[in-house]
C-alpha cells in the first residue's frame, strides 16, 4: 500500500494548486455565465422533468412519489456523468504545465471530481423541498447520507483516475465514454426502481452495475427513511477497488504520462 501513500503525500504537496484548480474552474463553469449557479439546479431539474413526463405521462407508470425519487437518484448519477466524462482529456488539456511543473498529475482529475461534488451538493438544495412536498419519510437515517456520499466520491475519483490515464493513449475515449454514460443511466435504477427487477436476475444485475446498489441506497436514504442496506457493501467493494487500481496506476505511470502526453 506504499503507493496509496505516495500519491496521497503527493496530492497534499500539491494542496495549493489543487485549491487554484478549483477556484478557477468554479469561476469558469459558473461565474462568469448568465445562469452561473442556477443552471446547476435546472439541469439536473429539465432531466427530471423529461423523464417525468416520459414515465408518468406517457407510460402511465411511477407513483406519488417518482419526481423526488427520480430527482434523488439523477443527482449522484450526475454527479458520477460530469466527473468522469471532463477526466477523459483533463491531462492532455493541461499538457504543457504537467510538463514544464513538478506535479502529482492526480490532481487533475481529483480536480474534476471536487466539482463534480460542488455541482450534486447544489441540486441537494432543491431535493430538500422535494422531500416536503412529496411525504418523504425524514428521519435520523438520512445521516447516512454523509458515508455514502464519502463513498461515492471514492468510486468516481478511482473511475476518473482510470480515464484520464486511458485518455492519454486513446483519444477517442471520451465520445465513448458519451455514450457508455447514456447507456449506463438506463441501465440503472434512476427511472425504474429496483424492485422491477426480476428475482433471478437480480444478483445478477447487483454485481454487474454497481450503481444500482448506490441509487436505491440513495432513494432509501432520502425518500422511504430507511439506512443502507447489505447490497450497498457491493457499490463499496467496487469504490475501494476502483480506487486503488486509479491511484496505483498513476504511482507507477507517472513519468510515463508526462511523457505521453
Amino acid at each position: 500500500m506504499q503507493f496509496l501513500v505516495n500519491e496521497l503525500k503527493e496530492l497534499i504537496r500539491s494542496y495549493d494548486l489543487l485549491k487554484y484548480l478549483f477556484l478557477s474552474d468554479f469561476k469558469i463553469r459558473y461565474q462568469n455565465k448568465l445562469l452561473g449557479f442556477v443552471w446547476a439546479i435546472l439541469d439536473p431539474l429539465f432531466m427530471m422533468l423529461i423523464y417525468i413526463i416520459l414515465v408518468e405521462v406517457i407510460f402511465q407508470r411511477g407513483g406519488p412519489q417518482y419526481p423526488v425519487l427520480l430527482f434523488s437518484a439523477l443527482l449522484p448519477w450526475r454527479w458520477f456523468s460530469l466527473s468522469t466524462a471532463n477526466s477523459t482529456k483533463v491531462l492532455i488539456s493541461n499538457a504543457k504545465l504537467i510538463q514544464t511543473v513538478k506535479i502529482s498529475t492526480v490532481t487533475f482529475p481529483v480536480n474534476q471530481v471536487l466539482l463534480g461534488l460542488v455541482n450534486f451538493l447544489m441540486g441537494l438544495v432543491v431535493l430538500i423541498p422535494m422531500l416536503f412536498i412529496f411525504d418523504a419519510t425524514i428521519n435520523i437515517n438520512m445521516l447516512w447520507a454523509i458515508p455514502v456520499i464519502f463513498t461515492q466520491f471514492i468510486f468516481i475519483t478511482g473511475f476518473a483516475l482510470l480515464v484520464s490515464f486511458v485518455g492519454v493513449y486513446f483519444r477517442d475515449l471520451e465520445n465513448i465514454l458519451q455514450f457508455a454514460l447514456k447507456i449506463g443511466l438506463y441501465l440503472s435504477p434512476a427511472l425504474y426502481d429496483l424492485t422491477m427487477i426480476p428475482e433471478k436476475y437480480l444478483n445478477i444485475y447487483l454485481w454487474v452495475n454497481p450503481f444500482a446498489s448506490l441509487l436505491n441506497t440513495y432513494k432509501n436514504i432520502f425518500v422511504r427513511g430507511l439506512p443502507p442496506d447489505n447490497i450497498f457493501l457491493i457499490f463499496v467493494a467496487y469504490s475501494v477497488f476502483l480506487f486503488l487500481l486509479g491511484v496505483y496506476i498513476f504511482n507507477k505511470y507517472q513519468k510515463n504520462i508526462a511523457k505521453d502526453i
